[in-house]
């Protein structure tokens, strides 16, 4: 064994496996390499088993298996499980050991953790393969010297020879200055001589010329290489034909054009501005069109987009801040359309002299978009930019100074810093990259500079440290932006990949030359129904499946086309036959490439299947014209209106009302304020118009001279707002009715209000007289009634004993008779005052309301046992005596029409309807024909004589007045010989009894 400290050292460790007691020992080096104790568990081989990496256990067994059986010693590379879940690779080394009679005992053999010289070679093949295999050229040079003839060529890679046809035997020793010619750009190279003599790293993009002769454009990058003692050695250089790109960008001006995108620029100093053809014709503008910068911005639709984009132009002017924006404007021709405008700014002694950009029509996408997405939109004012923040600490890192932008840029303020240890307040970053590099930059005492992600306020930083034997000094800048655009540049080169898989369009690759056709993504023949085809199959299926009629259209125009060395841009519709023989929708567009003589060679596009979108299309059209039909067939008028007072849209109607005014029909884009109307009512529309531009929605009459029949007519005109889904009013929906009719009905109602007027004097000053003769006629007839009533009494009383029982019968038949007159009379009288006596309504619980009327009528239920039921009654708000009189009047006359032997049972029910309560009152009593439902109502109509059922027959015509006069109703059903329900409804408060 050897001893621990050189196990340790050397990070290896001892086993012995006894294969006859199949006990097995580790050393602690062993154990040191797996991360455990010797005793922290049992050790045997099952354990020993378990430790080995799942995919290595099977080789490590069958390597031991094959060295017991041939006595061979092994040495192999396996992984282990590390106590913390981490793999670390080892070399293990075996052999078989023998007792003295030859025979073998035990297994024994080293550990040794390789783990770190694994990955430090895996790293060093990689760095090797990089520079070697990679891409792009790398060229390193000696330092010096800058000027001619220029430092010497170190080395170069094989990307180097690929892309300029020089070896390296033919390269090394001499200077990248042979790559150079007449068309290298010499502002380029004066741009790099400036940063080599300042030691600094560049980036530029020259024409160079390859062995051969041929140019081809070089983007390269440039850095300088310093030793240890920070001399700088050697030059590195990262070198790339771009030459396609450059093709690519030629290209992309050419699909500006196809894109709508054009440009401008404005000269500050002179006050000039320049609109490019695109421009004008974006704008709607004559070519010879010359523009400037207050019409330009006039253009913009409304304040805020005219104060949007004055304040972009004035930040840039005076900030250099960049814009992009998406605005809409009005062209000249008055037609509104969405662009999106892009502006920078050139600098010169920092003044700007120059604002440059771009201009394109983005109308249609965002109609498309029904104006409800507005990406990137820019808020009415751009964050001014921010200076660095800084602070220094000494060596005990006590923060010395700490200023405003530090505050800013990290939320600590000063206050809560300066005098206190920097690594207290922030201890979440003592193990970051921003403590690594200032403890380097203190302890090296050399600069540093560095980026640093900070994890509390989700923002990258860019810091220079600068140390002193005293302290350091930090400055830090926010770069978060610049590192979403750099993250952003690194997924660019996805895109095209994830929009051919995200897009609804299935994108095609059409090689001319080849007749092969490619679909990175989603393919149509798939999405029709069929199976996939190769490149070489598409165009003849296509040609067999497209519609013959489309088919030979389409081919014809891409024929066409491809002898037009001036049209790059192809589209088309087409029917598509399916597997179930109906034909599909096809849209179709593509762009043509073409070599240096003008030749088509490739077609790039796009299909979508728009078969849905097609029945949509036509099915909204349908809608369109009926909903055009039907609101051409009214009379009454409907327009609308924009933000501008522009007509929009307008009916028959109008059309003709208009055209009847002024002679001719109006048009979309008109103004509504009409030159024909006099100075009064042009302010008076537009203070209208104005008024609901606002917001408001409201109605209002207006009489006019029909310009065709030369009538006055009236008309109710309703003004609405137009608002989109976030708000934002854009114009206002306008109706209006005639209403001449109604208003001559008006003027009739109102005369016949006033004789109403004169009549309800008259009849009040009636009824006060009704009221009076009402209260005599009652007092003066009660009173011979009295006289006779009494002196009958006292006649039976004194001559009682003289009187037979005739003349007794006689007695009670007047004095009966007087009584019957007193009480209809006392009804008379109660039905007269009905409706006439105003009495203050309250609270009124109905279930109280019939406690009271049992209480009453007690003696006659308990004689006739009947049985009054109810439950769940309202609480009204009514006169508390009319309602008394309702329910006792019902509740009696179920009572008394009771059937002989049969105990009455009233049901008493109250339903809700809305405004009213309806009440039911039902009872097993005789029944009424329902040939006098009517009749029953009537005063004095009574169905029965006096000796079967007493009564007036006033009691149900009172009931009836009662509730019409509270504004309710009264009805019944009804069979002979099984009982009556008495329907009535009674609105729910006397206020809406008013109402009615």
């Amino acid at each position: 064994m050897f001893p621990n400290e050189a196990e340790q050292l050397s990070h290896f460790g001892t086993w012995e496996f006894n294969l006859v007691t199949q006990a097995m020992v580790w050393s602690d080096g062993i154990y040191r390499i797996l991360g455990y104790e010797p005793d922290e568990f049992e050790l045997n081989f099952d354990k020993v088993m378990s430790l080995i990496h799942p995919d290595d256990r099977q080789a490590s067994l069958e390597q031991i298996q094959a060295t017991i059986a041939s006595g061979q010693p092994y040495s192999m590379q396996k992984r282990f499980i590390h106590k913390n879940n981490q793999i670390i690779i080892v070399l293990s080394v075996g052999k078989l050991v023998y007792d003295a009679t030859g025979k073998n005992l035990q297994l024994c053999g080293i550990f040794q953790d390789i783990t770190q010289q694994i990955k430090e070679l895996e790293r060093l093949k990689l760095l090797e393969s990089v520079v070697v295999h990679t891409n792009d050229a790398v060229i390193i040079t000696e330092a010096e010297p800058i000027d001619a003839p220029g430092p010497k060529i170190l080395y170069v890679n094989a990307a180097f020879t690929q892309m300029t046809g020089y070896t390296a035997e033919e390269i090394l020793g001499k200077s990248p200055r042979i790559l150079q010619g007449p068309n290298t750009d010499k502002t380029e190279l004066v741009k790099l001589k400036k940063a080599l003599k300042s030691w600094q790293s560049c980036e530029i993009t020259v024409l160079n010329y390859k062995k051969n002769g041929q140019l081809f454009w070089c983007n390269m990058q440039i850095k300088p290489i310093a030793n240890a003692q920070g001399w700088f050695t050697q030059w590195i250089a990262v070198e790339r034909d771009v030459t396609e790109q450059r093709k690519l960008q030629t290209l992309l001006d050419e699909s500006n054009e196809l894109a709508q995108i054009g440009s401008f620029e404005i000269d500050v100093i002179n006050n000039k501005v320049y609109w490019s053809p695109i421009t004008k014709q974006i704008r709607e503008v004559p070519p010879d069109y010359e523009p400037d910068l207050q019409t330009g911005i006039s253009y913009f639709n409304g304040e805020k987009n005219q104060s949007v984009i004055a304040q972009r132009v004035y930040n840039c002017i005076e900030k250099g801040t960049p814009w992009d924006e998406e605005l809409e404007i009005i062209t000249q021709k008055g037609n509104p359309k969405w662009v999106r405008t892009i502006g920078r700014g050139e600098f010169q002694n920092g003044k700007c002299v120059r604002v440059y950009g771009s201009f394109q029509d983005i109308d249609k996408r965002k109609r498309t978009e029904q104006e409800l997405l507005k990406l990137y939109e820019e808020r009415n004012t751009i964050l001014e930019s921010i200076g660095d923040g800084f602070f220094a600490v000494n060596a005990k890192w006590e923060v010395l100074y700490w200023n405003k932008m530090a505050e800013k840029l990290l939320k600590v303020p000063k206050t809560q810093i300066v005098g206190k240890n920097l690594w207290d307040l922030f201890s979440d970053y003592k193990d970051s990259p921003s403590w690594h590099n200032y403890h380097k930059a203190f302890a090296e005492q050399q600069s540093v500079h560095f980026e640093d992600f900070h994890y509390g306020l989700q923002k990258w930083f860019d810091i220079s440290v600068y140390p002193t034997s005293k302290g350091l000094s930090v400055y830090f800048r926010d770069i978060t932006q610049s590192k979403i655009a750099q993250q952003a540049i690194a997924l660019s080169n996805e895109r095209y990949d994830l929009l051919s898989k995200a897009t609804n369009d299935c994108i095609w690759d059409w090689d001319l030359e080849k007749n092969i056709v490619v679909r990175p993504g989603k393919i149509l023949e798939q999405l029709l129904g069929y199976e996939p085809l190769s490149p070489e199959e598409v165009d003849p299926f296509w040609a067999l499946h497209v519609h013959p009629e489309d088919w030979k259209r389409i081919s014809d125009e891409r024929a066409a086309l491809y002898q037009n060395p001036n049209e790059n841009f192809w589209e088309d519709e087409y029917r598509f036959k399916k597997p179930d023989g109906q034909y599909a929708i096809i849209y179709d567009r593509g762009f043509i490439i073409r070599n240096k003589e003008g030749k088509a060679i490739r077609i790039i596009g796009a299909s979508r299947d728009i078969t849905r979108e097609k029945e949509h299309t036509n099915e909204i059209k349908r809608i369109q014209h009926n909903l055009d039909a039907l609101i051409n067939a009214t009379n009454d008028f409907i327009w609308s209106v924009d933000v501008n007072l522009k007509l929009i849209a307008a009916n028959n109607t109008y059309s003709r009302f208009i055209e009847g005014m002024e002679g001719f029909a109006p048009k979309e884009g008109d103004d509504v304020i009409r030159s024909s109307f006099s100075d009064a009512m042009k302010q008076k529309w537009e203070l209208l118009y104005r008024r609901a531009l606002k917001g408001e929605a409201f109605s209002f009459e207006e009489s006019v001279t029909h310009p065709i029949t030369g009538n006055l007519i009236y008309t109710l005109v309703s003004l609405t707002p137009i608002k989109k889904a976030n708000g934002e009013i854009t114009g206002i929906a306008c109706y209006a009715k005639d209403i001449s009719e109604v208003k001559k009905a008006g003027i009739q109602l109102e005369l016949l209000n006033e004789d109403l007027k004169k009549q309800a004097v008259a009849l009040a000053a009636s009824n006060a007289e009704l009221e009076q003769f009402a209260y005599v006629a009652s007092h003066d007839l009660q009173e011979p009634l009295r006289m006779v009533t009494s002196f009958l009494t006292h006649l039976e009383k004194k001559y009682a004993k003289q009187l037979d029982e005739q003349a007794k019968i006689y007695i009670h038949f007047a004095v009966d008779g007087a009584r019957r007159m007193r009480q209809i009379i006392l009804d008379l009288l109660e039905y007269s005052r009905v409706g006439r006596m105003k009495q203050k309504a309250e609270s009124i619980s109905v279930k109280s309301l019939i406690d009271e009327i049992k209480l009453l009528y007690r003696e006659q239920i308990e004689q006739k046992q009947a049985m009054i039921l109810y439950s769940h009654l309202p609480v009204l708000f009514q006169p508390k005596a009319p309602m008394r009189q309702v329910f006792l009047n019902l509740i009696q006359n179920a009572l008394k029409y009771s059937k002989e032997s049969v105990p009455p049972v009233i049901r008493i029910h109250a339903t809700n309807m809305d405004r009213f309560w309806q009440f039911s009152i039902q009872d097993n009593g005789i029944g009424i024909d329902a040939n006098y439902f009517d009749q029953i109502f009537i005063i004095f109509q009574r169905l029965h004589n006096r000796d079967e059922y007493d009564g007036s027959g006033m009691g149900l015509a009172i009931t009836k007045k009662i509730i019409e006069n509270m504004g309710g109703s009264i009805w019944l059903t009804s069979k002979p010989g099984e009982g009556s329900i008495f329907y009535f409804t009674i609105p729910k408060s006397a206020l809406q009894s008013n109402d009615n």
